[in-house]
């Protein structure tokens, strides 16, 4: 069968190109496949490599035409798109003295850096490639015309079925129903519609409006009460004033999570219900930003220098997915910036309390509070990587190896604090508490001696920060690792595999997959406290010194580390020899079974991870009293 190329050339039955990406028709992928008998097929990420697998298409996978300076290219060009595509138009672009487009940037980065090396990928395959004809199933069927016309070869484009998003797009909500486990997503403009009208009647219903003549009141912003109970029994117990702001999760999404909210005595801050006196406002604010959208977007010029590959643009290609990114991101936030602002001149907020800084709202919330004086708390979440391969991202990580939004951090321990001053942070600025969260951790009766027979293995997946830790290649190596350790530990009598997927949607998604793949009787779990599944394990496996090894340290249980980064070694973590590193999948099966029955190098091991934590994590169980009495003084203080 002869097809007809867009420059109306008949295309002969010679060697073609396909060019996949996630979201592509593969019914109308393999019909066209069909017609040619000779033809190379590339994937360009990880989920079209699977998919094309499954369907047993013969294919090669694009990343691996790429080198280490072209990866160090795409993190520049990444970093480099976020910070300055719309600063020349910062004027305009800015609502309330804030400027809207560095709300975003942690999403925007994560959206660029996977534009770039698709665009990049796309580049060195038609440059490699003597081919005739490109066939792409992509989002950028114009960057691919290009370059076609360029080569003088025939294009066809199939755009996507399903389009490309931001992280925070969907929204993952998992509880149980009695004993049964329920996972979802929704979209964020779906979760939204639904959170407003359940939070409204929970409130009522509860009494949980807070009361805006309660003074000097702390703003705890996004804090899950499930993992932050102990904290809030002790803001309780020193009578501080503290009112809960959750605007991507409910606060209450349980039984559990309602009781902890009732016996804190917390306050839940309804955010839409200020809308009624500044709607106005947010409308006139609005209509003016669309328009300035409209301006911006009609302006090409400087996005299609930013937005290109070796003087190759595929601005025109992601234009408009890109304008409707913006365009609602913008919008959202010009809304809760005059929320925001209603919400500081009605209560007598003294500090804002974010567990992490470089989200949408966590910003919006923290500089809007800047114009009422209000300072701003950050508390330590996780692990940091120490790896110096992370610095030119922390900006968009709240890395301490960049300035920080928030006036202080609230840390684990001294290791962290060592790393902060090493990077020049103020020590005043950098106080010691502790981690509130872990509080139930150690706390926990370890039930280390308890021969259970369960291998705890906690998945992550790629990073998705360097062009390098999103690739296929990347999470394949996870892929691998995972089937490793399967077949290792279904080799040994009386032992059963548990894996605890990371909470990621992405990530999950990934790991559900997987299991199907391999063997779908594997126990998943999802829901269950994770103190209580660790301290269950006779030992726990992980990726990459992920912060689960610090929790099952704090209940003494031996950790296993699958290093499939070769950063993951440089951490403080693995230099400490604080967990069993992996660097080799043919080592797994001798270290795993080493930690499982050499008994003396189980305690050598467990010593080395109990003098490593001692010094990462202070006021080991009592981390919730101790950040309390530092907001206490906050609070005498002024």
């Amino acid at each position: 069968m002869i097809m007809i190329g867009k420059n109306g050339k008949k295309i002969k039955n010679e060697r073609v190109i396909f060019l996949v990406q996630n979201g592509t028709d593969f019914s109308k992928l393999e019909n066209t496949i069909k017609k040619f008998s000779v033809y190379t097929v590339y994937s360009l990420d990880y989920e079209s490599h699977k998919l094309l697998e499954r369907k047993k298409i013969t294919h090669k996978i694009g990343e691996d035409v790429l080198t280490p300076t072209d990866f160090d290219a795409i993190d520049l060009s990444s970093i480099n798109c976020t910070k300055n595509c719309f600063k020349s138009y910062k004027e305009i672009l800015t609502v309330e003295n804030i400027f809207l487009a560095e709300l975003f940037e942690h999403e925007l980065f994560f959206y660029l850096i996977r534009q770039f090396l698709n665009a990049h990928v796309i580049l060195k395959i038609l440059e490699k490639e003597h081919t005739e004809t490109v066939i792409d199933f992509t989002n950028v069927g114009n960057f691919v015309e290009k370059l076609a016309k360029f080569k003088k070869i025939n294009h066809i484009h199939f755009g996507l079925i399903k389009p490309l998003s931001l992280y925070h797009d969907n929204v993952r909500i998992n509880f149980n129903l009695s004993k049964i486990p329920m996972n979802f997503e929704l979209s964020r403009k779906t979760f939204s519609r639904i959170k407003k009208p359940i939070q409204r009647l929970t409130n009522e219903i509860y009494d949980l409006e807070p009361n805006s003549q309660s003074k000097k009141n702390v703003l705890l912003v996004n804090f899950d009460p499930l993992q932050y109970e102990e904290l809030l029994m002790e803001f309780k117990k020193e009578n501080i004033n503290f009112l809960l702001l959750n605007l991507r999760k409910p606060a209450i999404t349980n039984k559990k999570s309602l009781d902890i909210i009732k016996n804190s005595k917390s306050k839940i801050v309804d955010l839409n219900k200020f809308s009624k006196f500044v709607k106005p406002d947010i409308f006139s604010a609005q209509k003016n930003l669309q328009n300035i959208i409209e301006k911006i977007f009609n302006d090409d010029s400087s996005f299609e220098k930013l937005f290109s590959v070796d003087k190759f643009s595929f601005w025109s290609s992601i234009k408009d997915q890109f304008r409707d990114i913006c365009t609602s991101r913008f919008q959202e936030s010009t809304e809760r910036l005059f929320l925001f602002k209603e919400l500081f001149s009605t209560f007598d907020i003294d500090t804002i309390f974010v567990w992490v800084e470089v989200g949408q709202e966590e910003k919006e919330c923290i500089l809007m509070g800047k114009f009422f004086s209000i300072k701003s708390v950050m508390l330590q979440h996780g692990r940091y990587q120490t790896s110096k391969k992370w610095d030119k991202f922390a900006s968009f990580l709240a890395y301490f190896s960049s300035s920080l939004l928030t006036d202080k951090q609230i840390i684990w321990g001294e290791i962290t604090k060592q790393y902060a001053l090493s990077h020049n942070h103020s020590p005043n600025n950098v106080l010691i508490g502790g981690s509130p969260r872990h509080d139930k951790f150690f706390n926990l009766s370890s039930r280390k001696n308890k021969k259970t027979g369960k291998i705890l293995l906690a998945t992550t997946g790629t990073m998705y920060i360097s062009a390098d830790s999103c690739t296929t290649g990347s999470q394949t190596k996870y892929d691998e690792y995972f089937k490793e350790v399967y077949r290792i530990v279904k080799s040994l009598p009386g032992k059963k595999l548990v894996v605890k997927p990371h909470p990621g949607p992405l990530l999950t998604k990934y790991v559900e997959n997987l299991v199907n793949e391999i063997d779908p009787s594997i126990t998943i779990i999802r829901n269950q406290d994770l103190h209580e599944l660790i301290n269950d394990c006779e030992v726990l496996i992980t990726f990459n010194n992920s912060t689960t090894a610090l929790e099952a340290i704090s209940l003494k249980k031996p950790v296993v580390s699958l290093q499939t980064e070769s950063w993951a070694n440089e951490d403080d973590i693995a230099q400490a020899s604080a967990v069993v590193s992996i660097s080799n999948i043919k080592d797994c099966e001798k270290e795993i079974k080493k930690i499982l029955f050499d008994t003396p190098f189980r305690k050598q091991q467990t010593d080395k991870a109990s003098n490593f934590l001692r010094k990462y994590m202070s006021n080991p169980g009592n981390a919730s009293k101790s950040v309390a009495e530092i907001f206490k003084n906050f609070l005498k203080s002024k």
